[in-house]
């Protein structure tokens, strides 16, 4: 005999960090609680590439089922944790604060609705100690209720890339005579601006270009092209040559607060 499951709900983990859109650095599991009432009636947890899903196999209505499982279990949610598969996620996570270790915690507080989805809400709270840092909770009632009006149960969690602002520093390693350097952009609401010459921890001195005001989102691929270009004094005038063509993105794990307390990207070019 063939048993038929259907979709209780699902849950959409989004990153605009990502090409994807999706959260491609945490994995989904249940929390102990959840886990057990997973294995006694027979739901099936399946975990997809934008987050999971539930199923359930029963022949009663929802709001039957679930009131019934909450009689007995005195439990009226689902909870889950997300596990981080690389440390950088704090880095390039917005919702977290760099410089504090806690918990995102996810639930419908606001009945926030969008399209077909309902959008989870955020809550950030510090703690000491943290293995995983996204949890998220379903209440039963909200599951019921979603089924009443759509069959389709959704619930959207949307993470944002952290926005810093972009350091080029470049290191003329091949002593050659530049007469004036810049950081092209080929976006022109991007502007980057000579902040003249910095002596690097390793004692290097190195030419800083700043985004300044224009903080721009971390991304794992490449969103925007900048390029290094030298203005040169010929006899018939000026002419530009482009000496760093498509300058690297930053890397989500080199972050440093400076003046103002900014969150800067630091980049390493050598010429």
């Amino acid at each position: 005999m063939t048993t038929s499951y259907t979709s209780l709900f699902s849950v959409s983990i989004s990153h605009t960090y990502f090409a994807s859109g999706n959260c491609e650095s945490l994995q989904y599991k249940a929390m102990q609680n959840t886990q057990k009432i997973i294995d006694k009636y027979g739901f099936v947890l399946r975990l997809h590439t934008n987050g999971f899903e539930l199923y359930t196999n029963t022949n009663q209505s929802i709001d039957d089922y679930l009131n019934y499982i909450q009689h007995v279990t005195e439990t009226d949610t689902f909870e889950f944790t997300g596990i981080v598969t690389d440390q950088n996620f704090y880095n390039y996570t917005a919702e977290i604060p760099l410089t504090e270790i806690g918990v995102l915690s996810y639930e419908n507080t606001n009945n926030l609705t969008t399209g077909n989805s309902i959008e989870l809400s955020k809550k950030f709270s510090p703690q000491s100690d943290v293995q995983n840092p996204v949890q998220i909770k379903i209440l039963f009632k909200d599951i019921i209720d979603a089924h009443n009006l759509n069959s389709n149960t959704t619930f959207q969690i949307q993470l944002h890339a952290r926005k810093t602002q972009w350091h080029y520093n470049i290191i003329n390693s091949s002593n050659q005579n530049f007469d004036e350097l810049e950081v092209e952009s080929n976006t022109p609401d991007i502007q980057f601006s000579n902040k003249g010459e910095t002596t690097l921890q390793n004692g290097q001195t190195a030419l800083l270009f700043s985004s300044g005001e224009d903080q721009l989102p971390l991304k794992n691929v490449p969103e925007y092209n900048f390029d290094l270009i030298n203005t040169k004094t010929v006899i018939s005038g000026s002419r530009k040559e482009t000496i760093f063509k498509g300058l690297p993105i930053p890397d989500a794990a080199n972050l440093q607060i400076v003046e103002n307390d900014v969150i800067a990207s630091l980049m390493y070019i050598y010429i």
